[in-house]
């Protein structure tokens, strides 16, 4: 039996002890996933020793001399710090280099979020009320000017979606029913929003299906 046979059954196998989730939570299922799991980790593991640690870290320790040498260890403590964890004793040593990361990782998101979503997102609705796009040859465009007041009356009611006036509603109990009304329009707005993501995901889950189904077909065909 040929590698690339032998490769294919194993796929096979796994493919199917997934496929058995269909009929509920079973044994066949919780092996492939800890197989899947385990595999995952290893390989994880074997990419940042390879690809991380060793020419990062291990190499530059060699290879460097004098004051650098102390931001080169900086790293290495921090690393040793996260592998204490393993002992429960000494597992509060490793909140320190988690709780840096954890710091990093807050800073790096939040300010790829407001620069690469937020800030661009809010110039996308400002560029729609600018005169040249608002005018069609000296007169104003009114079904653009149209849209654009669409676009920020949904922004506008998405984020008031999100709000919640449960103080002082006796005494302005108008002011925040108009407000109430206002949120549950971008409620409309958030609810259209998930059910497109939810196809797109859907969609991809059911190319990805067809697609494993198609492979078992022609394998079982070669095989056979």
């Amino acid at each position: 039996m040929s590698a690339d046979i032998l490769l294919g059954l194993v796929g096979l196998i796994l493919t199917l002890m997934v496929f058995s989730y269909i009929f509920g939570d079973n044994l066949f299922f919780r092996v492939a996933l800890t197989i899947l799991a385990a595999v995952s980790a290893g390989y994880t593991a074997a990419v940042l020793i390879t690809k991380v640690i060793i020419p990062l870290l291990i190499h530059p320790l060699g290879a460097t001399r004098g004051a650098a040498l102390l931001w080169m260890v900086f790293p290495l403590l921090l690393a040793v710090l996260v592998g204490l964890m393993i002992f429960p004793r000494l597992s509060k040593l490793g909140k320190i280099p988690l709780s840096f990361l954890v710091g990093v990782f807050a800073a790096l998101t939040i300010f790829g979020v407001v620069r690469g979503t937020l800030a661009p997102q809010l110039l996308a609705v400002i560029n729609r009320f600018s005169p040249e796009l608002l005018q069609n040859a000296g007169l104003p465009d009114w079904a653009r000017i149209v849209w654009a007041v669409m676009v920020l009356l949904g922004v506008i009611a998405v984020l008031l979606a999100y709000q919640h006036y449960t103080h002082k509603r006796k005494a302005d109990e108008a002011h925040a029913s108009l407000l109430d009304g206002v949120g549950s329009i971008g409620q409309i707005f958030v609810g259209i929003t998930l059910g497109a993501t939810f196809v797109m995901i859907f969609s991809t889950a059911l190319v990805a299906l067809i697609s494993r189904v198609v492979w078992i077909k022609d394998f079982l065909a070669g095989l056979l």
